[in-house]
Order: structure tokens, then C-alpha cells, then sequence
């Protein structure tokens, strides 16, 4: 199964900034776990830290942060 997972990046130091959207991206797995270990590993590739991944109606919502 594949799905489609939008990416949102919370500034370094965030404060009270608001989270920025980024270009989304498919992952892909057998079950529900699989697509999130996928999309976990993408996002750690991108050179983020991963602050949550949640599934939506449409697909998977992420949260990242820049990485210290």
C-alpha cells in the first residue's frame, strides 16, 4: 500500500514560530507499521529529527525539526 505524507518542519529555536510545510512524499509498505517506519525513515534522511507521524483520513501527517 502506498500513502502520501505532508510534512511540516518546526523553525530551529521554534519558539512560537509556526511549523513550515514542506513538498510531501509517498511511502510505501505492507501494513500500517511499515508505512510509518517508512516515513520515519525518510523524514531522518531528510537530516531532521522526528517529532511525530500520525495518520490522517488521507494519508499521514508528520512533524520534524531541524536536528541539533
Amino acid at each position: 500500500m502506498q500513502r502520501t505524507v505532508k510534512l511540516f518542519v518546526i523553525p530551529k529555536g521554534h519558539g512560537n514560530a509556526a511549523p513550515e510545510p514542506r513538498p510531501a512524499f509517498t511511502v510505501e509498505g505492507d501494513n500500517l507499521d511499515q508505512l510509518k517506519r517508512s516515513a520515519h525513515e525518510h523524514i531522518k534522511a531528510e537530516g531532521l529529527r522526528v517529532r511525530s507521524v500520525s495518520f490522517a483520513p488521507n494519508g499521514l501527517l508528520a512533524y520534524a525539526e531541524v536536528a541539533a
